[in-house]
């Protein structure tokens, strides 16, 4: 018999997050999304622009930043009391090392692969991918 274990998924953008348990096969466990209105797009600055492009990308680092802490202490406590047997994540390429810098041990370890993924997309297309992504890693 085949085992079925579980896996945490995260799909982030810069404002938007969602993480949910599939299991391998295929069923979803706890979906979770969230939004993070605090991260700007744009900063409007004053007169002095000698350095003001600077500072715009740090303002919005920082917010990134604090964005990408509160995804990670939410996949923590979702894994806390799971036998997770890996970790899969979607979005923006840009984000991935990021993600992962702020993942800590064991889900860090646990970082199985990556896949682009638009939030927009409907939530079957994204678990359509995931369930792909999953059945080739427990090919292996």
């Amino acid at each position: 018999m085949k085992k079925d274990n579980k896996y945490l998924i995260l799909v982030i953008d810069k404002r938007r997050a969602k993480i949910f348990m599939v299991h391998s096969n295929g069923a979803v466990e706890r979906s979770e999304e969230f939004e993070d209105g605090q991260v700007p797009k744009k900063v409007q600055h004053g007169d002095d622009n000698w350095d003001a492009q600077d500072k715009i990308f740090r303002h919005i680092e920082d917010h990134l930043h604090r964005h990408l802490t509160f995804i990670a202490q939410k996949a923590h406590s979702y894994a806390e009391k799971e036998n997770i047997a890996g970790v899969l994540i979607g979005g923006n390429s840009q984000l991935f090392s990021k993600i992962k810098k702020h993942l800590r041990p064991p889900l860090s370890t646990k970082v199985k692969d990556t896949f682009l993924a638009d939030m927009k997309a409907p939530f079957n297309d994204i678990l359509k991918r995931v369930k792909a992504l999953i059945a080739e890693i427990e090919k292996k």
